[in-house]
């Protein structure tokens, strides 16, 4: 070997190693059996494996699609305030008539019933400007930077739940897409994302209050005066004598779900008071038995009921079912139901650390998964002066509207410290804790779309993706070692390399491989053998010409430089713009063909270079095999 290709041959022995050492984990994780993969996360070893490994994308390993759509209609009912009995009743109309027209804009719609109907929207949205038009396109603003916050919020959220390489983008001025690969549990993922981690915490009415609100709602059922029956509503007990009723007898109406068409009813008062019969008294709680859970449900969001209720209450269900054994030994399931203040006394704006574990020995918790929480010194303040003022009442802990656990106050809480309890798992309490830390969404976020690629369909788009790559290179060395001879021999241990390089490259920044990105892969052999070709043709035209071997050779390559420039630098700058603006599966093309197309000319041209000048320099050769 002459001195002048030592440095050269350096130079790709040190970029062979490096791909080696890029690649070794990737091909020892995938011949790995997962009973090997399993000890291995046991040991604590195979997250540093995972590192280092192709990271696959959801199209090739399963996954989740979700398509977010931020609720603006809670957001704008998050941002109000002064709220009295006429704005909600202005807003449950909204409301109707925004469900019902799929194709309206909800702050046009907003703004044309305020006009409409005179409703001054300044008097609940102040510091937004004085007319109509001001606050709305204020509160476009404010809708605008939600989706912001909560795309960053959604990211943080994500990143604490482990998944590799998601991708979390805007689309348009509402909606984010979220891709999950290689998610096992998507139930678990789905809610984690969705929910809106808003922790409150609000004092419980008294029972008097809780009676009267019962009675109205009655009356509301039976078209009579609330006064009639306010003296005489009770929650009946849960063993009393049931009867099941259809929906249609309930609200005069047929119901499409088979599932929810009947209701338990309390067979004794159900004519005189249809509400309180779908009821049941568990101890201190009110119960909804599961039967009756779509029919409450329905009476609760009717408007006239709405109408009748106090403005400052709210009703709220617990998170859970929970199963009640009667006198007559059943098992039944119950949701709970709470009517609380409608402002809550504390919000988990002023929590600053949130910590998922198992209750210790020295409490009624021993053993069960809660969340401590911590709260800044304004939160330790108001907490200590709330639960201080109200010992002996109750307090519901409620997460996204939904009341995790209802404790009564036995006494002034210093510190700033609490507990939340009653939770099902460790995941449970995890995910609470993942959600507390990432902040709380500015609003609710709706799922628009979903879509759950299973690992099966994963592994069969692996598996045809990479025979198809392997057939396509075959078909091309096949054709380049007929045609080129032993030359074609240079241009497949470079197109090898090629491939090799352009995985390495994907190892090393933790890019993501998808079938798209395949697809790049083999267009970049494409792009190889393309240089080949003008190379070898270019040192064919020389030897034609009657020149050496070796000026043809040296020739064909300073000559076929400028072409080979010119094709793979627009191709460059294609995969550059598809890169910066591609979304999902475009990006990961645009990658691999990037890389693709810097590693061509690495391995297409200076290696084989390098190669083929070696041979024909090291002795005088009188022919080619071209």
């Amino acid at each position: 070997m002459q001195k002048k290709f030592i440095l050269n041959y350096v130079i790709i022995g040190m970029l062979l190693v490096w791909s080696a050492w890029q690649l070794i984990p990737t091909l020892r994780y995938e011949t790995m059996s997962d009973e090997r993969k399993e000890e291995l996360r046991l040991k604590g070893e195979l997250e540093r494996i995972e590192e280092r490994i192709i990271r696959r994308g959801l199209d090739l390993q399963g996954g989740m699609h979700l398509v977010l759509e931020v609720n603006v209609a809670q957001l704008t009912q998050n941002l109000a305030q002064n709220k009295s009995q006429t704005y909600y009743e202005f807003m449950n109309n909204l409301e109707t008539k925004y469900a019902t027209d799929s194709n309206a804009d909800y702050f046009d719609l907003l703004l044309s019933e305020a006009d409409a109907k005179q409703f001054r929207l300044a008097r609940h949205f102040p510091g937004r400007g004085d007319q109509n038009a001001q606050i709305i396109s204020s509160l476009k603003k404010e809708a605008a930077d939600a989706v912001i916050r909560a795309e960053e919020i959604i990211r943080n959220r994500v990143d604490q739940f482990g998944v590799s390489e998601p991708t979390i983008q805007r689309q348009g001025n509402r909606r984010i897409i979220v891709e999950l690969a290689g998610v096992t549990d998507p139930e678990r993922a789905t809610n984690l994302i969705q929910n809106t981690a808003l922790l409150e915490f609000i004092l419980l009415k008294d029972a008097e209050v809780v009676q009267d609100a019962i009675s109205r709602i009655d009356a509301v059922m039976k078209k009579v005066d609330p006064e009639t029956l306010k003296d005489t509503t009770r929650v009946v007990d849960s063993v009393s004598e049931d009867k099941a009723v259809s929906i249609e007898e309930l609200f005069g109406i047929a119901t499409e779900s088979d599932e929810d068409s009947m209701a338990l009813v309390d067979e004794a008062i159900f004519r005189d008071r249809p509400f309180s019969a779908l009821l049941r008294n568990l101890g201190s709680d009110i119960g909804v038995p599961s039967e009756n859970y779509y029919a409450v449900k329905r009476i609760l969001d009717d408007p006239d009921v709405l109408r009748v209720l106090p403005a400052d209450m709210r009703i709220l269900w617990s998170n859970k079912t929970e199963t009640f054994t009667t006198q007559e030994g059943q098992q039944k399931a119950f949701h709970k139901l709470y009517f609380v203040n409608r402002e809550a006394g504390l919000t988990g704006s002023v929590v600053t650390d949130a910590q998922a574990t198992l209750g210790g020995m020295d409490g009624s918790n021993m053993g069960q998964p809660i969340v401590n929480l911590s709260m800044n010194s304004e939160g330790a303040k108001v907490w200590s002066r709330m639960t201080g003022a109200n010992i002996g009442k109750r307090i519901a802990i409620v997460l996204d509207d939904k009341v995790i656990i209802a404790p009564s106050i036995r006494g002034r809480i210093p510190g700033g410290r609490t507990v939340i309890e009653g939770l099902t798992s460790i995941n449970e309490a995890k995910d609470i804790e993942i959600s507390l830390k990432a902040g709380a969404l500015p609003a609710p976020v709706d799922i628009i779309e979903k879509r759950t690629i299973g690992p099966s369909l994963g592994s069969d788009s692996v598996r045809k993706g990479t025979l198809s790559a392997i057939i396509g290179l075959l078909l091309v060395v096949i054709f380049i070692v007929i045609y080129y001879r032993a030359s074609g021999i240079i241009a497949f241990i470079t197109l090898v390399l090629n491939i090799l390089f352009v995985l390495s490259i994907l190892s090393l920044l933790k890019a993501t491989l998808t079938l798209p990105g395949i697809g790049g892969l083999v267009l970049t052999v494409g792009m190889a053998v393309d240089a080949n070709v003008l190379i070898f043709e270019r040192i064919r035209e020389e030897l034609r010409k009657g020149k050496t071997v070796k000026a043809s050779v040296d020739n064909g390559y300073a000559r076929a430089l400028i072409t080979i420039l010119d094709a793979n630098l627009t191709t460059l700058i294609a995969a550059l713009v598809l890169w910066q603006f591609g979304t999902g599966p475009i990006r990961g093309f645009a990658v691999v063909l990037f890389w693709g197309i810097i590693f061509n000319f690495v391995s297409g041209y200076y290696i084989s270079k390098t190669i083929l000048t070696t041979i024909t320099h090291g002795k005088t050769l009188q022919k080619l095999s071209i």
